[in-house]
């Protein structure tokens, strides 16, 4: 597929261009809804918040005013579509504890994009996984099924679920552990 400058994304989308829109979901799309769920706490309330997040986007492409990067532009839309998912769901006061009321300050918002982008990089660590782990990791550790759900789900034995959580988490750990000494050499 063909890469795209953030300029040539965002003037596509203006211009009504599905693939440079198909292009920023299909990159965006996990990492923002990882993102969400630090605000949302659920995982399909996160997958919501954002797929209603890109709907609007979508329509609104017309009137994109982008002044900044593209990637600060959808975290930060998308933690105000967090912030007012919880405000109409009436579950603000609740969850919003954990949350301090701070102004965003280019402190918060740098914060949010190396959060974010760390979170991209674990992501980008699970789309190498081998498809079958992937999948079984994806059940486990994100949408919190037992390794029995699991193996129950994808007609598979326990043994198979554990053994494959078990190659997921040591390839993970080796790409993670790859990174930080990559990250501690640059430093």
């Amino acid at each position: 597929m063909k890469e795209y400058s953030e300029d040539e994304l965002v003037h596509g989308i203006s211009e009504g261009d599905e693939i440079a829109f198909k292009f920023v979901f299909d990159q965006y799309y996990r990492p923002l809804t990882l993102f969400a769920l630090k605000y949302v706490a659920d995982i399909e309330e996160a997958k919501e918040v954002v797929q209603d997040f890109f709907v609007r986007f979508w329509y609104r492409r017309n009137s994109l005013k982008i002044t900044f990067s593209l990637k600060m532009y959808l975290y930060q839309s998308v933690k105000n579509a967090c912030l007012n998912y919880l405000e109409t769901n009436k579950v603000k006061q609740r969850r919003m504890q954990n949350y301090s009321q701070a102004v965003l300050s280019t402190e918060n918002a740098l914060e949010n994009l190396i959060l974010a982008e760390q979170e991209e990089l674990l992501m980008k660590a699970i789309d190498k996984l081998p498809q079958k782990c992937r999948e079984i990791f994806v059940l486990s550790r994100m949408n919190k099924l037992s390794n029995q759900a699991i193996s129950n789900q994808l007609q598979i034995s326990v043994k198979t679920v554990e053994a494959q959580i078990s190659i997921a988490l040591k390839r993970l750990l080796q790409s993670l552990i790859t990174l930080l000494v990559f990250l501690l050499l640059r430093y």
